[in-house]
């Protein structure tokens, strides 16, 4: 028997008046009750009860043993019941929105434990783009989204992510990663991109305006993950966040080419309608996913507004 229960023993003898009693109220055996007592009697080195022809009796140790363990077993109760209460309240739909690459890179991970902890909890997530998930934010189909960012003012960001995107390249490009390159010598090589109305696209453009260059990508694709397997057949080069690609980058399926000319950080955010009651479900689930999005401190980097 552990230390823990022979003092959930002793604490139940004592609020009980007698072992016996203890014993039917734990579901153990007498004999198992009373040979608990013993142990943490040899274990602390004193006694702790006396029986009596009604019971027993504490000595002044076991007064102030009990003390204690009185107050530790409420505390243990108190979060046994407070766990009851959140599997109970716990439950309904959280309707979600992100688009598929914030989804898999930054938002899995977290259902995944989120899962765990509420397994009453349904989800329901709504992929799209970010100004899709914005729509479906506004007409109320959606709790919550996780966009990028900048959004309009009517909107609330509960919390923010920055993100650093990097240039990125098959094997057949490595030689382009053995020293920095101005932006100008590296949009002479075939680009890879999303399509037009992304917001990867958006930034990618204003990033190279503010420098007076411009660039037609050869090829425009609607999927983070198949614009990765693009790059890394050697298709072109190609922006992307450097979290999409960390693995790549470490296995040297992919090289990082890198240019002279600073690349500014943006940010995703969670976002929920600033005078939206949300159901208790939903509301714990964004505090949860704030706390989890929240940036750790470090350095400032520059920021693109677009």
């Amino acid at each position: 028997m552990s230390a823990m229960d022979q003092y959930k023993v002793f604490y139940y003898t004592v609020k009980c008046g007698s072992i016996t009693r203890a014993a039917q109220e734990l579901y153990i055996t007498q004999p198992s009750a009373s040979y608990a007592i013993k142990q943490l009697e040899e274990q602390l080195g004193v006694r702790l009860l006396v029986r009596k022809p009604k019971g027993v009796e504490m000595t002044e140790e076991g007064k102030v043993l009990y003390h204690f363990v009185e107050q530790a077993y409420g505390l243990i109760l108190a979060g046994e019941r407070k766990i009851s209460e959140m599997k109970s309240v716990l439950s309904g739909t959280i309707r979600l929105g992100a688009s598929d690459s914030l989804c898999k890179y930054y938002l899995l991970p977290f259902l995944a434990e989120f899962h765990k902890k509420a397994p009453e909890v349904r989800i329901c997530l709504s992929h799209g783009k970010t100004e899709d998930i914005l729509k479906r934010l506004g007409d109320g189909a959606i709790d919550c989204g996780i966009v990028h960012l900048p959004v309009d003012d009517r909107i609330q960001v509960q919390a923010t992510k920055t993100i650093q995107d990097c240039f990125v390249a098959g094997p057949e490009y490595a030689r382009l990663a053995d020293s920095p390159l101005t932006l100008k010598e590296l949009v002479r090589n075939p680009f890879v991109m999303l399509s037009a109305h992304s917001r990867s696209r958006t930034f990618f453009h204003a990033f190279l305006h503010t420098y007076g260059i411009d660039v037609m990508p050869d090829i425009e694709l609607g999927s983070v993950d198949l614009l990765i397997e693009f790059v890394r057949k050697g298709m072109g080069v190609s922006m992307l966040p450097r979290d999409f690609v960390k693995e790549d980058l470490e296995a040297g399926t992919l090289f990082e080419i890198k240019v002279i000319e600073p690349i500014p950080s943006r940010s995703i955010g969670v976002v929920t309608l600033p005078d939206g009651t949300l159901p208790f479900t939903s509301l714990f689930f964004v505090k949860e996913l704030t706390a989890h999005l929240k940036p750790a401190e470090g350095p400032e980097s520059i920021e693109l507004q677009i």
